[in-house]
């Protein structure tokens, strides 16, 4: 009913708590927790609104900031005061490409000569090479001829040792098909053959 009231803003009526000490007719006067008066809304103003300005105790917040600090400390920009760096619209050429292209980028002038900074994120790994003799001492296997091991050192130069793209890129029309499997078989196999070449030439004894 509390909620129909508010709704139809109609104060609820004064009831009288029957206690013991009312039956009683006991001469101690007993503070009730609710005694304390509840402020009226003022005309005009949304109930919602009230709501929001009354505490659970129906105390009214006050009208002005109880923080007489003076907030946050007012810092003034000091522009102007050093002179800017000049910026230049320079070309540029990235040492990890190999087609030497030219790109353009801006670039403070105290920089200038400086090499690309990102070109020392290209990193690549070592594929060994073979030559003919070679192959034919330490390279020969079953199932795989040169052309193919060819073609799939130059997938491996290509595609950084990434099987997945070197066999979907796999030349199925001029060799025969090969699976994963088979492409990191041969490679491993013959990086074997090519560190024992490297071991023989050096003079290490296995």
């Amino acid at each position: 009913m509390s909620d129909v009231r508010d709704i139809l803003d109609i104060e609820s009526p004064a009831t009288i708590e029957l206690t013991k000490e009312s039956i009683l007719a006991s001469d101690k006067k007993i503070k009730r927790k609710n005694d304390s008066k509840v402020p009226k809304r003022p005309e005009g103003m949304h109930r919602e609104v009230f709501a929001l300005l009354c505490k659970d105790n129906h105390d009214v917040p006050p009208m002005f900031p109880s923080n007489t600090n003076k907030g946050y400390k007012q810092v003034k920009a000091k522009l102007g005061m050093k002179r800017v760096r000049p910026w230049k619209w320079t070309p540029f050429i990235n040492p990890a490409r190999d087609d030497k292209a030219e790109f353009h980028h801006w670039r403070r002038v105290s920089d200038a000569g400086v090499e690309y900074p990102f070109a020392k994120f290209n990193k690549k790994l070592f594929i060994p090479s073979y030559t003919n003799t070679e192959y034919v001492q330490h390279l020969v296997s079953n199932g795989w001829t040169r052309a193919e091991t060819d073609h799939l050192f130059d997938l491996c130069h290509r595609f950084d040792l990434r099987f997945i793209v070197m066999h979907d890129r796999w030349d199925r029309k001029k060799y025969q098909v090969k699976t994963v499997e088979e492409l990191k078989s041969r490679f491993v196999n013959q990086q074997l053959s090519a560190v024992y070449m490297t071991s023989l030439a050096i003079g290490v004894a296995f």
